[in-house]
C-alpha cells in the first residue's frame, strides 16, 4: 500500500473558509475516486496548513483514482474555481506504513469509502486533536497514543519518519524535530 500525504498552505486566515467549502461542496466528488484516510488543518506549526491522506494499493491505482477526478465535472467546475485560488503551495510526500493502530486498520481496510457532503448545519471539525510528529529514524515512545508511523518513500527527505497520534502529543512533543497540533474534519475517518 502507498500512503500520500500531502500539505496544502492556504492564504492566511483561509483554513476555515477553504474548509467549509471542501465539506460542503468537494468532498462527495473527490471521495468517489480518491480513497480518504485522513483530513486535518493545523492549530499548531505552520498555520493555515491542511494535511489530507490517502491510500492506495500502488501506483497503478493511484494514476486510476487521480485521472478519475480529473474527468469529474463536479469537482473541476463547481469546487476548483472557487477553492484552488486559496492555495499558496501544495506539496505532497508518499509512504510506507510501519506501525499501525486498530483505526489505521479500519481506515485503510475502509480507505474506498465514499463521504456524501456534510450538510450546513454540520460542524466542519470533529471533537478533539491530534498531532503529526517528525523525525529521522522511528523511536520508542512509551505511553502515547500511536496511530500510525510511515517512512517516507518519495518526496521531500526520503527516509524520514512521519508519525500521527491521538490526543494532543505535547508531552512527546520535545523527542521531535517537528510538532504540530492537527484539527480532525468530522469527515475523516482518522479522528
Amino acid at each position: 500500500m502507498i500512503h500520500e500525504l500531502r500539505a496544502y498552505d492556504l492564504k492566511p486566515g483561509s483554513g476555515p473558509d477553504y474548509l467549509a467549502m471542501f465539506v460542503r461542496q468537494g468532498m462527495g466528488a473527490v471521495t468517489r475516486h480518491l480513497p480518504m484516510a485522513g483530513y486535518w488543518l493545523t492549530d499548531s506549526g505552520a498555520l493555515n496548513r491542511l494535511y489530507h491522506l490517502w491510500i492506495y494499493r500502488d501506483l497503478e491505482e493511484r494514476t486510476a483514482a487521480r485521472a478519475g477526478l480529473a474527468r469529474d465535472r463536479d469537482w473541476n467546475d463547481d469546487f476548483v474555481p472557487r477553492a484552488f485560488p486559496l492555495i499558496v503551495r501544495q506539496r505532497n510526500v508518499l509512504m510506507s506504513l510501519t506501525a499501525g493502530s486498530d483505526a489505521m486498520a479500519r481506515a485503510q481496510a475502509e480507505r474506498r469509502a465514499h463521504h456524501p457532503n456534510l450538510g450546513a448545519d454540520t460542524p466542519i471539525f470533529a471533537a478533539g486533536l491530534q498531532c503529526l510528529t517528525e523525525r529521522d529514524a522511528a523511536g520508542n515512545e512509551d505511553g502515547a497514543s500511536l496511530i500510525a508511523r510511515w517512512r517516507v518513500i518519495s518526496g521531500d527527505e526520503p527516509g524520514r519518519v512521519l508519525s500521527l497520534w491521538q490526543g494532543d502529543g505535547l508531552g512527546l512533543a520535545e523527542r521531535f524535530r517537528r510538532h504540530e497540533l492537527l484539527r480532525p474534519i468530522a469527515a475523516s475517518p482518522l479522528r
